[in-house]
């Protein structure tokens, strides 16, 4: 007999956007933008993992399921 286990009650809500600035700079300066979306085969990796600014997205079931 086979036996089924209960899924845990997960969340999709899991896309965050981490924004770094100078905490110090003239109100007209222009500033570059960096976006770097990091490694991770599509299926591993966060934010967290990293220091300094990131963009996080989807992985795995949640990421490119099409």
């Amino acid at each position: 007999m086979m036996k089924y286990h209960k899924i845990p009650d997960i969340s999709e809500d899991c896309l965050y956007l981490n924004i770094y600035s100078p905490a110090k700079r003239a109100n007209n300066a222009k500033l570059p933008v960096m976006v770097w979306i990091h490694g991770g085969g599509f299926t591993l990796g966060s934010a967290s993992t990293y220091d300094g600014s990131a963009l996080a997205y989807r992985l795995g079931i949640l990421g490119f399921l099409r």
